[in-house]
């Protein structure tokens, strides 16, 4: 009997201790559960953040793929509009190419009639090398006086060169027209006259360029590139204004602008004091043309010098017994040019 006892008990230990087992078994079973499904949740999130980053970057890539595409395009159209714009400014230099041949071609047609045009008067008036030319020019007009000196040079069919001055080219706009029109010159020679032009540069040319201006305004086109300077090149008039210094200066930068200012070598002595003496004018008209086989004479075209008018039919009449032609700057040829400039008469270079 306690045999079967003993052997019921240990039985039941055996049957407790399968169970307690069992029970430890199961419990690690489901620990082990519990952490492998919090890992396959931690997996999971992380799939999720992955795929999301994975649509962030393929929705990038793809607007990047379209921007790539629009920068394409538009790089395509902007290559096609400059090839559009140097086409058509290669088809305009070709045309003007043609043009500028075409021109060219005019122009030579042109000065090969002028050299025939040239030789044929040569050919009938062979160049007299002692011939002696003489440019009467006058002074600060036009003024009430200027309509009398006209009918002097008409009567005696003589042509002159009147530097003007522009105020009074306004004051008197159909004398200017009048002179103009009758076959003699008319050049600048400034606009006020007054001497503090030369104070600099500035003062000098907007009083020159408006002289420009009126003598285009009234007569209709561009002064030709001659002018005389008030007081002429050399004069020292400018001094208290822009220094001993200044006309050197100016003249040299008046030629570089391609101008010629024209001085004189025969002054008639109407601005000094025997103006009021027409004999001793004469005189010095004479006496400063002798040995000279080009003359550039100085006279003044303003009402007081009287005796400008009253003497000018025997000056006429000296040069043309004389051997003189007259000649104005209106036709004024290279070489009589040149030879004012080898005689100091056109663009002097002023040494101070």
């Amino acid at each position: 009997m306690k045999n079967k006892w003993l052997y019921a008990i240990i039985i039941l230990c055996i049957v407790l201790f399968t169970f307690l087992a069992y029970l430890i078994g199961f419990t690690q079973s489901s620990s082990e559960l519990k952490y492998s499904n919090e890992k396959l949740k931690a997996t999971e999130k992380q799939l999720q953040i992955v795929e999301k980053q994975y649509e962030e970057l393929n929705k990038e890539l793809k607007e990047n793929e379209q921007q790539l595409e629009q920068n394409e395009r538009e790089d395509t159209s902007k290559i096609k509009q400059q090839l559009k714009i140097i086409n058509e400014k290669k088809q305009t230099i070709d045309k003007q190419e043609i043009e500028i041949e075409q021109l060219q071609e005019k122009i030579n047609n042109l000065n090969t009639q002028l050299k025939d045009l040239k030789d044929e008067i040569q050919a009938k008036h062979p160049k007299d090398e002692n011939d002696k030319k003489v440019f009467l020019t006058f002074d600060d007009g036009p003024t009430t006086l200027t309509n009398e000196i006209l009918d002097i040079l008409a009567d005696h069919e003589v042509k002159a060169t009147f530097f003007t001055i522009g105020k009074r080219m306004e004051q008197y706009p159909e004398i200017v027209n009048n002179t103009y029109e009758n076959g003699h010159m008319v050049l600048p020679h400034s606009y006020s006259h007054d001497y503090a032009i030369y104070t600099t540069f500035d003062t000098f040319y907007k009083d020159f360029y408006k002289t420009e201006d009126v003598y285009k305004s009234i007569l209709g086109f561009e002064a030709p590139p001659f002018f005389r300077f008030p007081g002429g090149s050399s004069n020292h008039s400018s001094f208290q204004y822009g220094g001993k210094q200044f006309m050197p200066n100016l003249t040299a930068d008046v030629r570089d602008k391609g101008y010629h200012y024209i001085d004189w070598n025969v002054s008639s002595g109407d601005a000094s004091p025997i103006a009021n003496e027409p004999k001793k004018m004469i005189e010095q008209i004479k006496k400063g043309s002798r040995n000279k086989d080009l003359v550039v004479t100085l006279f003044h075209d303003v009402v007081p010098n009287k005796a400008t008018a009253k003497i000018l039919p025997d000056v006429i009449e000296f040069y043309k017994k004389n051997g003189y032609t007259f000649r104005t700057f209106r036709d004024i040829t290279d070489d009589e040019l040149q030879k004012m400039k080898s005689k100091g008469i056109a663009n002097k270079t002023i040494i101070r």
